[in-house]
């Protein structure tokens, strides 16, 4: 009993005036050292209604584009960061040029005079991808006729077992989520980082 008294004396004693406080509102981390962003501003109730807009290479080109061929803008960067990395000049082994990587029969079918030429490409690009979407009605196996050719997507009704057509869907698909989540991203490693950051 004794001892309990004393501690009661100690704490009276002490009082709350030798009690330190510790703000760690501004530390500058938490528990794992990873910075706490703090919004100073809500814009909206969305979180993406907060995210700084994108600034990626011929955006308003792409946009434009994109928009004039019912896609969504962020479905084209992520095909172009993967087909080209943004290079206007880029050339496939295979073949294929531009923006958009188009073979040089594709592109004259789609009216294509110049593959090189940045809004012909992505022109031709963005009507093909679009053409691809609505002949199969899923993103997965439009992206793999992109790549691999509609005809043998067709024939298969579902994703070839072509290792490259694979990764070529993944990557375009982690480009747009990576852009999605407001990522600047310009080629397929950089979606792959993103990927896996997760």
């Amino acid at each position: 009993m004794v001892r309990f008294g004393v501690i009661a004396v100690v704490l009276c004693a002490c009082g709350p005036a030798s009690a330190q406080q510790l703000d760690w509102r501004r530390a500058g981390g938490d528990l794992f050292g990873a910075p706490i962003v703090v919004p100073t501003e809500v814009v909206g109730s969305e979180p993406l209604a907060r995210l700084e807009p994108l600034s990626q290479p011929y955006q308003a080109m792409i946009d434009r584009t994109a928009l004039e061929h019912g896609l969504d803008p962020k479905l084209l960067h992520a095909l172009i960061a993967t087909e080209s990395a943004y290079r206007p000049s880029a050339l496939s082994p295979a073949g294929a040029g531009g923006l958009t990587q188009l073979m040089p029969d594709t592109a004259r079918e789609l009216g294509v005079a110049d593959r090189f030429d940045p809004t012909e490409n992505v022109r031709g690009g963005a009507n093909y991808l679009a053409q691809q979407i609505r002949r199969f009605g899923s993103l997965e196996l439009a992206l793999a006729a992109y790549n691999s050719g509609p005809a043998r997507v067709a024939r298969l009704g579902r994703v070839p077992d072509i290792r490259e057509t694979r990764e070529y869907v993944r990557s375009v698909i982690s480009c747009f989520l990576a852009l999605t989540a407001g990522q600047a991203v310009t080629n397929a490693q950089q979606c792959r980082r993103s990927e896996a950051s997760l």
